[in-house]
């Protein structure tokens, strides 16, 4: 098949010459501006109607390609240049964009970093790979630790089966080994609780100094930007507040338990209201803004890292995030609870050795996605029966729709699940039945609900979103009017 595909290219290659041949002998009497058109055109034609059909198949460099996968946990997507956001706060992945392809739309599978970096790790929904909490209930009021199943194969699991080292560097909590994540790995740095980038980068770069010679999958994770994570008072104090709030991680804690705490019933939402103002979310927004700045840099540092060990370009690289973060868009704090945009949006950018020029998707995909795309472009057979497809056909510019779905069960306080056609987003909650329905092209930050404007649509979409439900067994009546003992840790 491979060979095929050459001789096509091959095919393509002498028309386009020859096209090209003929512009230059009809133009060779013209003036150098004329000329300098020509090549332009050389260009164009080679790169975008030649190069094109051979994108993505990294298949014959593969064994000698290293993946490493970037998490810049809980940043929104509407915080990057990529974005369209001019605020200036991520020059270095704006950087790496210009070099990688850019998923505009992506959504992850939860809301929250253990279910959704699981569903990045299996390409399976959260309902399907179940760890979807810390903690798992059981009869008794009992609860037990969630773990993958030993039975669902990873995409790292299949890397290392066919001879590649892997390592993980981590800030741990949502990602630490005992959940599944480092399952044979080398190394797996999962020592701190809500660690940063600045505390696994130089781990990373350690061990690349000394294992540079050998194929490997590389997993790095910060949590700069989440809320667990300290800024200093240093430079939280550079904002100018008069209010109550402080910025700091305590704070954070108590807020988010505040906002939980004020679910009165089932189905009823997680807020804020009467104890966040907008000064004070605004305040607390600017602190999430200098976290992303903050992150950004160290992002640049391992890249630049990576240039000079001579990994950059010998390295496919995928930066992305699990989950975004809220800040009174609607009504709360933090992460997990709902299935807005807000904590929805996320980055996903993959830079494959060899395509340095900026590709830019604007079709929906998923998170999920991400381990499929890598594996298909450099020809390696990832697990089956997985949820996630690669994207590898969009890629090369051919139609492909995709089915968008989300869900969580955070901490057993709420239950909700999600689904996403074209611009319509459809978000159901199983505990009281309420559904709210968004036209996202109309309403970028769901604002406005439409469900009574559309009630085919939305009839339509749930009759949907419950057949999905049913093939992972799950039985929206089971939850109605439901009341759970919450699971305390986070």
């Amino acid at each position: 098949m491979n060979k095929q595909i050459k001789l096509v290219i091959v095919l393509l290659v002498l028309v386009n010459v020859a096209i090209v041949g003929w512009l230059l002998l009809r133009s060779s009497g013209d003036d150098q501006a004329t000329t300098l058109n020509n090549d332009a055109v050389l260009e164009d034609l080679l790169q975008d109607n030649t190069m094109e059909a051979a994108r993505y198949d990294l298949s014959e460099e593969a064994a000698k390609l290293n993946i490493i996968f970037v998490s810049m946990d809980a940043l929104r997507y509407d915080r990057t240049g990529a974005s369209g956001n001019t605020s200036g706060l991520t020059p270095n992945l704006d950087a790496f964009a210009e070099e990688a392809v850019v998923f505009h739309d992506s959504t992850a599978a939860a809301p929250w970093t253990l279910p959704s970096h699981m569903s990045v790790w299996t390409a399976r929904w959260p309902s399907i790979h179940q760890v979807t909490n810390k903690l798992a209930p059981l009869s008794g009021g009992k609860m037990v630790e969630t773990s993958l199943s030993a039975g669902i194969e990873t995409y790292p699991d299949l890397l290392i089966r066919e001879g590649r080292t892997a390592v993980g560097f981590t800030g741990g909590a949502g990602v630490q080994n005992k959940y599944g994540f480092g399952r044979d790995f080398d190394v797996y740095l999962d020592d701190r609780y809500f660690g940063g980038l600045d505390y696994s980068i130089p781990a990373a770069v350690d061990w690349m100094k000394a294992n540079r010679d050998k194929p490997f999958f590389m997993f790095l994770h910060g949590y700069d930007v989440h809320g667990q994570y300290n800024l200093p008072e240093s430079k939280r104090s550079s904002i100018t507040y008069t209010g109550a709030m402080d910025g700091s991680i305590e704070e954070q804690a108590r807020l988010r338990e505040q906002g939980l705490a004020n679910i009165t019933k089932p189905g009823a939402p997680a807020h804020l209201h009467g104890i966040l103002n907008d000064t004070d979310s605004a305040y607390l927004e600017k602190v999430y803004n200098l976290k992303v700045k903050a992150a950004d840099e160290r992002l640049g540092q391992f890249i630049s890292q990576l240039k000079t060990m001579g990994l950059y370009d010998n390295s496919v690289i995928v930066v992305f995030s699990d989950h975004g973060d809220e800040f009174m868009d609607h009504g709360g704090l933090d992460h997990g609870a709902t299935l807005y945009q807000e904590q929805l949006h996320v980055i996903s950018m993959i830079r494959f050795p060899g395509y340095g020029r900026r590709h830019d998707i604007r079709a929906p995909v998923r998170t999920l996605d991400l381990f499929p795309t890598v594996f298909d472009a450099l020809g390696i057979q990832g697990p089956a029966r997985v949820d996630g497809q690669s994207l590898v056909p969009l890629l090369r510019g051919e139609p492909l729709e995709l089915d968008v779905f989300a869900e969580t069960d955070y901490r057993l306080f709420v239950h909700q699940r999600m689904l996403r056609e074209g611009n319509h987003k459809l978000i159901l909650d199983l505990l009281d039945g309420k559904r709210e329905m968004f036209n996202l092209k109309n309403d970028p930050t769901e604002q406005k609900e439409i469900s009574s404007s559309e009630p085919r649509r939305t009839y339509e979409m749930e009759q949907k979103l419950r057949r999905w439900m049913d093939s992972s067994k799950t039985n929206p009546q089971d939850y109605l009017g439901l009341e759970e003992e919450p699971i305390t840790i986070f």
